[in-house]
């Protein structure tokens, strides 16, 4: 089918967060295997090898806002892509409550998060952000799919809030019982980890220059 460029990266978007909220919130039901965050990150790290070459396999609003601090892809593009993500997010949390024969719930509680598991989300989405940038300013982007997976499977069992570490992601997890103050208070702790990360790949980046000048 010869359908315009933007909407095939749009369609790539949406179905590859679909598939990571499917694997999220299914292994939240299946609690009881001890794969589950190999299966997160095994998850994931497919969905962008499967998307990159059609969208870059962001999957991630602050990846995609990473990129167009860049310059690397446009307004329009950067705005197509943050609904896609979002709207992938939620079908998936549909389609994975689907699955497992049950139903959307929201939150009857709504308390902020604490101080501990904002900490969380701001190194872990920062410390995928700088992967990212890090590995994709130094030509070796093919290595981020394997990269990223191997961030999210340890992340998810080293920080105290599950690493969720992408903006799509708690806003999908609002449909299976995450409130939404706990939601806004990570999204924005994500954002402060990209906008951290963006610095270090520019320190670093300077750095490179610098020493391929020296020699």
């Amino acid at each position: 089918m010869n359908l315009p460029p933007l909407v095939k990266k749009v369609l790539a978007e949406f179905l590859g967060v679909t598939l990571f909220l499917t694997a999220i919130v299914g292994t939240f039901h299946n609690s009881s295997s001890p794969f589950g965050a190999l299966s997160l990150a095994t998850t994931l790290g497919l969905a962008i090898l499967v998307t990159g070459p059609i969208s870059g396999g962001h999957l991630n609003p602050v990846v995609s806002v990473y990129f167009f601090s860049r310059r690397e892809i446009g307004v329009l593009e950067l705005l197509s892509y943050i609904v896609a993500q979002l709207a992938g997010a939620a079908f998936g949390a549909f389609i994975a409550t689907q699955m497992w024969s049950g139903q959307l719930t929201f939150a009857t509680a709504n308390d902020a998060p604490n101080l501990g598991s904002l900490v969380s989300e701001t190194v872990v989405a920062g410390g995928l952000v700088w992967l990212v940038g890090r590995l994709a300013s130094t030509g070796r982007g093919n290595i981020i799919p394997v990269a990223v997976a191997g961030w999210v499977f340890a992340a998810s069992i080293f920080s105290s809030s599950g690493a969720q570490a992408n903006p799509a992601v708690s806003f999908g997890l609002i449909f299976v019982g995450q409130g939404t103050a706990q939601a806004a208070g990570f999204v924005l702790a994500q954002l402060v980890g990209m906008l951290i990360a963006a610095a270090f790949v520019i320190i670093f980046a300077d750095k490179a220059k610098k020493a391929v000048v020296e020699k």
